[in-house]
């Protein structure tokens, strides 16, 4: 219990005229609880039941509805968030074993910790000095001293702030303003003639949901040769966050592609194409105000350190598994991540106690008897903050077994930041997220890029996901002031995180005990013909091969539905393993080992993060007709259709492919 209290002591120590805002933040944003809230109908219909599994299955929900306890999130909240709890630190192994302790008291058939070593940098020291001009008397107030100097932390007894991955340096140079980073500014500068080489570059991060590791590439790109970077006004305390260039690849930066086991082969840090090359800083907005006013004055000159220790260090996956009892070998995977930049009070704890909750429910339903059919897969991963690291590295070891026995995996990260709910899923698994959770089928966002732990899933290795959280404003994004007391604030009593629970555990166990697969491969053959439609608008012109790929995709998809719900009105089990085994495969299909040009580890011929977090659909065609090169827009085309064309003989019977 005395570790509960630290959150909220914490708390107590922000600065008054902060929490005033925080707080009048999260008052406005709890009225808005009810408005837009999910709320799924238990008596709907359950698409891939046969009439003798519906009741069931509709049972074994309202027992899930019943289930959740908001105490118990609350408490599991609250110890979760009581100490900082970075990637690799001693608190991050002790949530492990904590978190592997409850799963098996919470009746889960087995669980275990898997390690891997990664390159884990912590920062040893780091100072960002205004060397001239002198700060002026109206500057005194943020530093007071002859040289000013950037806090770097929001109190003293805070984490020093620091950008995962940036490189250590020594630098004193001119400080040069590039609005919020992205590729217009930068390019706005070069026409004024602002030469960027060797120059300090101080960017204001005014998109949460951007990637930071964008713009520290950009700059490097021009020749800088550090970044300062700073979140909006409105925000609270510093955003601490990634600088590596997971856009090109995730996880360990040493070993992209291969899991970080013992005796793994390691690249030099010189040769890995994740890792930046110049220094990057987050500093607090009151900072970066010290440092736009001396600017108006005049040419700035900032002296900027950084020493990390670059330590491969230990991280540690949970996995907790329930076994099937009719398909063991077909695997539902649900994970979130552990580790925190700070406190992690939305990012990712909200989710961590979701999670709790979620595998007491299915230990509960297990000890009354009701297995499910599939096995489920509980996981806890962790340095997701640094680049989607653990899942990255446990994806990667075991792509073979993934690829033969997933069915899905159903993500959640920042569970509650607000009371809006909000899904992503590949077209396929739309309708079940729509109508488990009670929303629009529309409502659910089918375009899908990356910064999230799904990543590995989808892009490497071909496996459908589903993203979910409930969101809102979120003024303490990766600061120290994502803390237990800030998710009280925005969802009083807990009841979202219950509701999530409620989504989470539903779909899950939809997807485990389905007698027919719900992944509605005729809904992903429309979706992409929107996407293809997108890009020909783009190229002005037609793509002939891949609207016929399209168009073999999609008729096998409708023999395929036809022939699935014939099989399960008739309870033809025999027919339904081999339907389902087919459905299992078309994700796969859609990846190419090859991957795209100049980042083969994103395999997906439909799906890539852009080198944002954004999404950009049909990735290699995209990129393509942006270079506005004609071969490599035929060979995109040719490898889009190919893809296509492997997704329509898996669902094709023997024999009757192309007919």
């Amino acid at each position: 219990m005395a570790e509960a209290g630290v959150a909220s002591r914490a708390m107590g120590r922000i600065p008054a005229g902060v929490w005033a805002v925080l707080a009048a933040a999260a008052v406005a944003t709890s009225l808005l609880l009810m408005p837009g809230a999910a709320r799924p109908d238990r008596d709907a219909p359950i698409d891939g039941f046969a009439p003798a599994s519906i009741a069931a299955e509709r049972d074994i929900e309202r027992r899930i509805a019943r289930f959740p306890s908001t105490r118990r999130i609350d408490a599991d909240h609250r110890y979760l968030t009581a100490e900082p709890h970075v990637a690799g630190s001693p608190r991050d192994r002790l949530l492990a074993e904590w978190t592997r302790d409850q799963w098996i008291a919470a009746g889960l058939d087995s669980v275990e910790i898997v390690e891997h070593h990664v390159l884990l940098p912590y920062p040893r020291s780091a100072s960002v000095e205004m060397t001239s001009p002198p700060p002026s008397r109206a500057d005194a107030r943020f530093g007071g001293h002859v040289v000013w100097h950037a806090t770097l932390r929001e109190r003293a007894t805070d984490p020093i702030a620091f950008h995962a991955y940036g490189a250590s340096g020594d630098v004193t140079a001119a400080v040069v303003s590039a609005g919020t980073g992205t590729p217009a500014e930068f390019d706005r500068l070069a026409a004024r003639g602002v030469d960027l080489h060797g120059k300090i570059v101080l960017v204001h991060y005014a998109d949460q949901y951007s990637y930071r590791g964008y713009t520290v590439y950009l700059a490097q790109q021009r020749g800088a040769a550090a970044v300062l970077m700073y979140a909006d006004a409105a925000d609270a305390g510093i955003q601490r966050g990634g600088v590596g260039f997971d856009f090109l690849v995730p996880g360990d930066p040493l070993t992209p592609g291969w899991s970080s086991m013992p005796g793994a082969p390691r690249l030099p840090p010189a040769d890995a194409p994740a890792l930046p090359s110049i220094m990057s800083v987050p500093i607090a907005t009151g900072d970066a105000r010290v440092i736009l006013d001396a600017l108006r004055r005049g040419e700035v000159t900032l002296r900027v350190h950084v020493e990390n220790d670059d330590a491969i260090r230990p991280v540690w996956t949970v996995v907790g598994r329930i076994d099937g009892a009719t398909h063991p070998d077909q695997w539902v995977i649900a994970g979130n991540h552990r580790d925190a930049w700070v406190y992690g009070g939305v990012d990712p704890s909200s989710g961590s106690a979701v999670l709790m909750e979620m595998a007491r429910t299915l230990g509960a339903l297990v000890k009354s008897g009701a297995r499910p059919k599939r096995t489920i897969l509980l996981t806890s991963w962790d340095a997701e903050e640094f680049a989607m690291t653990s899942s990255t590295e446990w994806g990667e070891q075991h792509e073979t077994e993934l690829r033969e026995k997933a069915v899905a995996y159903l993500n959640v990260d920042a569970a509650v930041s607000g009371p809006t709910f909000s899904a992503r899923a590949v077209p396929s698994l739309a309708s079940l997220v729509a109508s488990t959770a009670g929303v629009a089928e529309s409502s659910v966002e089918t375009r899908i890029g990356a910064g999230s732990d799904y990543s590995v899933f989808l892009n490497f290795v071909g496996v459908p996901i589903v993203d979910l959280r409930f969101e809102g404003p979120y003024r303490v994004y990766h600061s120290a002031f994502d803390t237990h007391d800030w998710v009280s604030r925005i969802d009083p009593g807990f009841l979202r995180h219950a509701q999530l629970t409620r989504i989470w555990t539903s779909l899950a166990v939809r997807l485990a005990n389905a007698d027919l697969l719900p992944l509605d491969q005729v809904r992903y053959a429309s979706r992409i013909g929107g996407f293809l439609s997108d890009v020909e608008r783009r190229r002005g012109a037609p793509l002939e091969l891949a609207s016929s790929a399209l168009a073999r995709f999609q008729a096998a998809a409708t023999r395929h539905a036809a022939a699935a719900a014939t099989a399960l009105s008739g309870g033809d089990a025999a027919a339904l393993e081999l339907i389902n085994r087919a459905l299992m495969d078309i994700e796969r299909a859609f990846t190419d080992p090859a991957g795209l040009e100049g980042r083969p580890w994103y395999r997906h011929q439909l799906y890539a993060p852009a080198f944002t977090y954004a999404p950009e659909v049909l990735p290699l065609l995209s990129e393509a007709i942006d270079a506005r090169d004609p071969i490599r827009v035929a060979e995109a085309e040719r490898r889009l259709a190919a893809a296509l064309d492997r997704a329509a003989r898996a669902l094709a019977p023997s024999g009757t492919e192309g007919s």
